[in-house]
């Protein structure tokens, strides 16, 4: 049995929120309640596709958008599974959808830059995410109004201690949670992962690209629960596997063509430089620009910025006034001097020591003329691309050799070394350069400066 409320969500309120990708999403008093909370309108102001709209003028969607968009697919896929004979409480069903909908609201604005950089004081993204949800208004309208206890909610919505990819599964969960809670977390961010889903469909469709489309409808109904480890997890049925195959081929497009673009990368350097010299500097504090918007981040870095003509007031004023930097390299996991420079992902300040010399290297020895923050280093995030969800076969183990439900690598004959080489082309390190003389300079001097990077500790 269901509340009304549950039921509402299940077989449609009155109520009606137009999405731009999913059409009408029923919603009722409770999740309009929680919607029109401070933390949830932050994120009408955080574009999801942070700078990409640079070279894709339509993709301005929202963290608002998009968490409206997991809560409809979280919605249709609990009804698939109790419709399918499952149990679930009315109050795992109600901490699933509110969760859904508060996922997103421990981000930074532009994420993708900021939440890369390991720096002392950052705040980790669940940390803000707790602080939203147990702290804030929205722990009161969570008690109040969907009767939850907020602490659980923020179980379901936390990424974990070791943060989930993109990977269908990929990641470190939380410690002692529920069988209940365990299916829920792979529907938010594990095996199935409702968040990417969603971001595939909506970011293909506000970059106005011909790939990347996946029925997700008929992925949904494709899915079974099955017993594994002792506990209830998401399988597919095998009359689903041509859409998993459209998922995992869409997520490599999308990196390759819109995540990995030039036009997005290199402002996303050009912001996480800004931000890492103004908190280090201490002109302004993590905690203050967690809370802003993306507009609010600009304006909170410029007006803070102790030295109009430093490399934070020079890198925003940059980006408002859409003068990115220039491309002068890119490199992949297959380069020699790979690997000497994605050491510098895990130290911010390193990264920034071996930009600052490579700038002094070049004007010293009059082969480019550069500031200190005129090269910078765009490195890939340390990603995964597993996929979590096995699949369950009419006629196991006759070519597969495995039991089921059998994983992506039996259904699709790809080792997890071919997966690697796959995906090398998706974790490239770009060098971008504040003129084109200087991009110039740095393609033709690399070699010396591949070297530099190597003796800089």
């Amino acid at each position: 049995m269901t509340s009304s409320t549950v039921g509402e969500n299940f077989w449609g309120s009155k109520g009606r929120i137009r999405d731009g990708v999913w059409g009408d999403v029923p919603v009722d008093k409770a999740v309009r309640t929680l919607l029109e909370t401070p933390a949830m309108a932050r994120l009408k102001g955080i574009s999801s596709l942070s700078f990409a709209h640079f070279a894709f003028p339509a993709a301005r969607h929202t963290g608002f958008d998009h968490a409206v968009g997991v809560y409809h697919l979280t919605r249709l896929t609990l009804k698939k599974i109790t419709d399918s004979g499952a149990y679930l409480e009315d109050r795992d069903v109600r901490g699933s959808l509110a969760a859904a909908l508060l996922a997103e609201v421990g981000r930074y604005p532009y994420p993708w830059a900021v939440e890369g950089i390991n720096l002392p004081g950052m705040v980790l993204r669940d940390e803000e995410t707790r602080h939203v949800i147990e702290e804030t208004e929205v722990a009161e309208v969570l008690r109040e109004t969907w009767d939850l206890e907020p602490h659980n909610v923020f179980r379901l919505a936390a990424r974990g201690a070791g943060e989930y990819d993109e990977g269908f599964g990929t990641g470190a969960p939380l410690r002692d949670l529920t069988p209940t809670e365990h299916l829920v977390r792979d529907l938010l961010s594990g095996a199935l992962n409702l968040a990417t889903l969603d971001y595939l469909v909506r970011d293909t469709r506000g970059a106005q690209l011909p790939f990347g489309n996946v029925d997700v409808g008929a992925l949904i109904n494709s899915l079974r629960i099955v017993g594994q480890d002792n506990r209830a997890v998401l399988a597919l049925d095998e009359s689903g596997v041509g859409h998993l195959q459209s998922l995992v081929f869409a997520r490599y497009l999308m990196h390759y063509n819109v995540y990995s673009h030039h036009a997005l990368r290199i402002p996303t350097a050009m912001f996480l430089r800004a931000v890492q010299d103004a908190v280090q500097t201490e002109e302004i504090s993590a905690g203050e620009l967690i809370r802003q918007d993306d507009a609010g981040a600009l304006a909170l870095i410029s007006r803070s910025a102790a030295d109009p003509s430093g490399s934070s007031a020079t890198l925003v004023r940059r980006l408002t006034e859409r003068r990115p930097y220039k491309r002068a390299l890119e490199l992949d996991e297959r380069h020699p001097s790979y690997a000497s420079l994605i050491r510098l992902r895990d130290d911010a300040s390193w990264r920034r020591r071996v930009e600052e010399a490579w700038a002094r290297y070049l004007t010293r020895y009059r082969k480019g003329v550069a500031g200190p923050f005129d090269i910078l280093i765009d490195l890939p995030e340390n990603k995964r691309f597993d996929v979590g969800l096995r699949v369950i076969l009419r006629s196991p183990g006759l070519t597969h050799g495995e039991r089921n439900p059998v994983t992506w690598q039996g259904i699709s004959g790809l080792s997890e070394e071919d997966m690697v080489r796959y995906h090398a082309p998706l974790h490239r390190i770009r060098i971008a350069t504040a003129t084109d003389d200087l991009a110039t300079s740095v393609r033709r001097h690399a070699d010396e400066l591949f070297t530099i990077a190597e003796e800089v500790g």
